[in-house]
Formats: structure tokens, sequence, C-alpha cells
């Protein structure tokens, strides 16, 4: 993976940080158990993205004659 994508997943890592961060400070003032929900919802989206973006770089490295293929499978995964 290069400097850039790590740079890009490490930016995507820290905002997810810091919406757990948030959940935690949801918490503390007892906050609507509706909005937690939201929030965690999002979180799950948010890591399942990074996954796919890291998935995404190394089978793209390590096997560019089916990158097409590849794309296409991991959008699949994406929508699951």
């Amino acid at each position: 993976m290069g400097i850039q994508k790590q740079t890009i997943i490490a930016k995507r890592v820290n905002r997810i940080i810091g919406q757990l961060k948030g959940i935690n400070n949801m918490l503390e003032q007892k906050r609507n158990c509706k909005d937690i929900l939201l929030q965690i919802n999002a979180i799950k989206a948010a890591v399942q993205n990074v996954g796919i973006e890291i998935a995404r770089g190394e089978l793209c490295s390590v096997a560019p004659e089916h990158k097409k293929i590849l794309e296409t499978v991991l959008k699949e995964v994406g929508r699951m």
C-alpha cells in the first residue's frame, strides 16, 4: 500500500475513533437510544469501507490483471 493510500486510511480510522468517542459521550449524557444506534450504524459502515479499501489495495496490487473483476467483487461485498 502506498504512502498516500495509507494516509487516507489513517484519516478514516481516526474519524472512526472520533465517532466512537462521540458515542461514549452520548452514553455519558444519557442521549436517546435511537441517536446512539444511528451513530453505531455509521461506524459499522465506516469500518466496512476501510476494510474494503485495504482489501482493494492489496488485491489489486497482487493481481493487477484481474483488477476489473476484483473491483466488481469488492463492490458487491460493500453492499452486504
